[in-house]
């Protein structure tokens, strides 16, 4: 099936949207943090172990949702995802200890995961590879109206009601996009049965993904964005309200104006794609990062305030939204077959890196923005090397 056979404006809304409610699943409740802690009896940082359940089962939940989005196609899985996901965050509401927290966030993200990798391997099964760069570029421009509504939103339930309605929200959304996928999004994989759910074959699918030859380097760029994203995004509540002071309220925007700024890069992105390649033009956007991380250092050290944060935050985050769909596409480009399994592969990766950012920040917070700052310029440092090397080699397989 092609891009010119179905309607590919539904089929990218509907893709993005479903995308879209793994980020919102982590930044709707960023402004509840200190309200939670409170309710909970424990410190804040702690409620950080929260994000790292959830990224520890998106990673573990994209392994195993693979192969069954091979087998079974990708519309009866995804339904079936999200209404796990609906009753997951009923739990989460009426979790009363941190560890059950934990564990509903973990039983949430592992369902939830099979949308995130369904979304991604349709991309791969509808639009042609030299198609694909800019079909994610429009998906990240939907599913990234999440993070800038989110937290706004977040801090608006969380002023007239509770942090436990944040998650009944959450299952309100899921039952919606449920009926969005039911009726609106077209069947683009058929079931193919024989693809095995044993684990010893599941595995050996999984090393014959890796061992494609330039996926994995790609995939570890994704999953080191990834990691820089959550490094600011599970810091900055800290940062901007217990540190430099803000409201809920003025939080939430302030997160919403840095979230744009990723928008915005990402369609800056889509327009140089136009005449320029992808990969170098992430080498670049990782290259200009590191200057606004250092940047950044300075700004913590001697100029600490909410203004300066917020600059070298938003052109941070332009920056970004030029190397995640780029690398993107190029890891999902070898695979005409396994688009699932690829998927899968690179989104645990992608979760799992999140998951060991999230929790060590949480550990070594210490009311500063230089935790935070130095997890980010090591990620910076790691993806610009890698995309470095992996454009060597391109460049020496073409000649």
């Amino acid at each position: 099936m092609t891009g010119d056979q179905i309607n590919t404006t539904t089929i990218i809304v509907v893709l993005g949207t479903l995308n879209g409610l793994m980020p919102f699943s982590t930044d709707l409740y960023l402004p509840a943090f200190s309200a939670m802690a409170s309710d909970l009896n424990i410190e804040i940082g702690l409620i950080s172990w929260s994000l790292s359940a959830f990224f520890a089962g998106a990673s573990i939940g994209q392994l195993i949702n693979g192969p069954i989005l091979d087998r079974y196609g990708r519309k009866k899985p995804m339904l079936i995802a999200l209404g796990i996901y609906a009753v997951a965050s009923i739990a989460c509401a009426w979790a009363n200890t941190i560890e059950l927290l934990c564990f509903v966030r973990f039983l949430q993200a592992l369902s939830i995961s099979m949308c995130s990798v369904g979304s991604k391997a349709t991309v791969r099964d509808v639009f042609p590879p030299n198609k694909t760069a800019s079909v994610f570029s429009t998906m990240v421009l939907i599913m990234g109206i999440a993070p800038i509504i989110a937290p706004t939103l977040g801090s608006i339930i969380l002023k007239y009601t509770n942090w436990q309605t944040i998650f009944f929200f959450l299952a309100i959304i899921a039952v919606a996009l449920f009926f969005s996928l039911y009726f609106f999004l077209p069947v683009t994989e058929q079931p193919n049965r024989s693809v095995s759910l044993r684990p010893i074959k599941v595995a050996k699918n999984y090393v014959q993904v890796i061992k494609t030859p330039g996926f994995y380097g790609y995939a570890f760029v994704v999953a080191i964005a990834s990691g820089i994203l959550f490094s600011w995004i599970s810091s900055s509540s800290i940062i901007f309200m217990d540190v430099l002071g803000l409201t809920e309220q003025h939080y939430g925007w302030v997160f919403a104006g840095t979230a744009s700024c990723f928008l915005v890069g990402s369609q800056f992105n889509r327009i140089l794609l136009r005449r320029f390649d992808p990969v170098n033009i992430a080498v670049t956007a990782s290259f200009i990062q590191l200057f606004i991380v250092g940047g950044l250092f300075f700004v913590a050290n001697y100029a600490f305030t909410v203004q300066n944060m917020i600059i070298g935050v938003c052109a941070f985050m332009f920056c970004l939204a030029m190397i995640t769909p780029n690398a993107m596409a190029k890891a999902l480009e070898p695979f005409e077959t396994n688009a699932g399994s690829a998927s899968a592969s690179m989104g645990a990766t992608q979760m799992a890196l999140s998951a060991i950012v999230t929790s060590t920040l949480g550990v070594f917070q210490d009311g500063t923005a230089i935790p935070m700052l130095i997890s980010m310029l090591t990620l910076v440092f790691m993806a610009f090397v890698t995309q470095l090397i992996l454009r060597k080699r391109n460049v020496a397989q073409s000649v």
